[in-house]
């Protein structure tokens, strides 16, 4: 939610506060009931919606991703290292720039790349397994290196949804802020019509306004606010 959101929820957090202490005044109305009902209900939405989507930050997933970036990069680029100095002494040219790699050129650009350079040296590897036994490169090397590309996938994968979600929650959360200002611009209307108190109505005047931060309570900033 924008700093605007916010006010306005500070604002009908404190308009409800007083409507429900002076319900004596109106709880035979029964328009004035309706609104305060679907009021609170919304209200009641936006705050689990606000409890999940602080629940779905994305950094943790961040952080273990890099974790297991890292850790897949350095994996990767010790087993090309063997691969590399294979094909040299081997003076196989068109394999040498394959693996001739270093942490940083692995784990350059975007995932989906970063993935598929991993995934190709392995494939060397398996390739030319027969060859590579004197360099210390196994199957459980390769194995490891392909757990953590599916690791690695897999956070990525959680941040995506996590994402989506996050953005879904928003979009309810400004649906039900935007259902609040259509029912409390309707509650003014009826406050006035309605009710005869004068001293209730002035004070709801007063509770509908706005809290600017930086600008000051006024009505002018209170209709800018919900412009």
């Amino acid at each position: 939610m924008n700093q605007t959101e916010f006010n306005f929820l500070n604002m009908s957090d404190r308009v409800m506060a007083y409507m429900f202490g002076g319900i004596s005044l109106w709880e035979n109305e029964s328009e004035i009931v309706e609104v305060m009902e679907e009021m609170k209900a919304k209200r009641a939405d936006i705050s689990a919606k606000g409890a999940i989507e602080s629940g779905l930050s994305g950094k943790g997933h961040t952080s273990a991703k890099d974790n297991a970036l890292d850790t897949l990069a350095t994996k990767t680029c010790k087993m090309s290292k063997k691969i590399s100095a294979y094909a040299k002494k081997n003076r196989l040219l068109a394999l040498i720039p394959l693996v001739d790699v270093s942490i940083s050129s692995i784990s350059r650009g975007p995932e989906k790349e970063v993935i598929n350079r991993c995934k190709a040296i392995t494939d060397i590897a398996v390739k030319h397994m027969a060859n590579l036994g004197t360099f210390k490169v196994t199957n459980d090397e390769i194995d490891q290196i392909n757990n953590l590309i599916t690791e690695y996938q897999g956070h990525v994968d959680n941040r995506s949804t996590t994402n989506i979600a996050k953005s879904s929650s928003g979009d309810d959360i400004a649906n039900n802020i935007s259902d609040m200002r259509h029912l409390i611009d309707i509650l003014d209307d009826l406050v006035e019509g309605l009710l005869d108190d004068q001293s209730f109505i002035r004070d709801y005047i007063a509770a509908r306004l706005i809290d600017d931060y930086g600008k000051g309570k006024t009505l002018k900033n209170k209709d800018k606010a919900e412009a």
